[in-house]
């Protein structure tokens, strides 16, 4: 295939990737979530409506209020929240259209290692964002409505600052958890070595501690610890695969000369 060939292949793999994210945010921007209508009411409960009244239950005290700071603040966090639900719903379509482009330049085993990459990727990346909804956002919360408090600050907050940090700190958690697919990557393009990895353990936890910290806030190191402990083992794991992937390749070089 000629350079034009390849780049109308690209903008057709990218086209069907933007229809796949416009039309699952249409979907759950106005699907409802139950078929239950009211007369007297005109407005229905959406899949992004439900989405933001789950993250306010779950993340926001009681006692705490958010406030619209400007107009548009209510339909910038309803759209940012749709596209975003939009994004993960078409992850498998987004997968499958880069893949189906790379696909024809590989050979057998790259096609079989770049779908590893993939599936380990985003299995990290939710395994990390679960773990970010589940225990760090709401630990997060906590110590900031604690500072409030402490300063004896009204519990007021902007309704969109409150959203754009959830959403920044569950992609950041999901982000730090991909972290040891990279080492293979790396290692499997011969550009790192697991014998500097080995060497150089005790730096590469501190940087990995230093993230967490600043995703983190928490005082307390039980949150630290739920994220840290679970990503020093996927590292570790990470570290054993890239061994087995530098003597499988040094296996045939030694073979070649003797």
């Amino acid at each position: 295939m000629s350079f034009w060939d390849h780049t109308k292949e690209l903008l057709n793999r990218l086209r069907m990737i933007l229809y796949s994210v416009i039309i699952s945010t249409i979907i759950v921007t106005l699907m409802p979530v139950s078929l239950d209508f009211s007369a007297t009411n005109l407005f229905y409960s959406t899949i992004t409506s439900s989405v933001i009244r789950n993250l306010q239950e779950r993340f926001l005290p009681a006692e705490a209020e958010l406030l619209p700071l400007s107009f548009l603040a209510p339909l910038e966090v309803y759209v940012f929240v749709s596209i975003i639900l939009g994004v993960i719903i078409s992850l498998p379509v987004i997968s499958y259209e880069l893949y189906k482009f790379i696909n024809p330049a590989l050979y057998s085993h790259e096609k079989k290692a770049v779908l590893q990459f993939v599936i380990s990727f985003f299995g990290l990346f939710i395994f990390g964002f679960a773990l970010g909804y589940l225990y760090v956002v709401p630990a997060t919360m906590r110590m900031l409505f604690l500072f409030a408090n402490l300063l004896n600050l009204p519990p007021t907050y902007d309704f969109a600052a409150f959203f754009s940090l959830i959403g920044f700190t569950l992609l950041l958690c999901g982000l730090i958890f991909t972290f040891p697919t990279y080492i293979v990557l790396l290692v499997k393009a011969n550009i790192l070595k697991t014998e500097s990895l080995t060497k150089n353990r005790k730096y590469l936890y501190g940087v990995l501690l230093i993230l967490i910290a600043i995703v983190d806030p928490e005082p307390g190191l039980v949150t630290e610890s739920l994220i840290f402990i679970p990503l020093v083992i996927l590292t570790e794991i990470s570290i054993i695969i890239a061994k087995r992937i530098e003597k499988a390749r040094e296996a045939p070089d030694s073979s070649n000369d003797t």
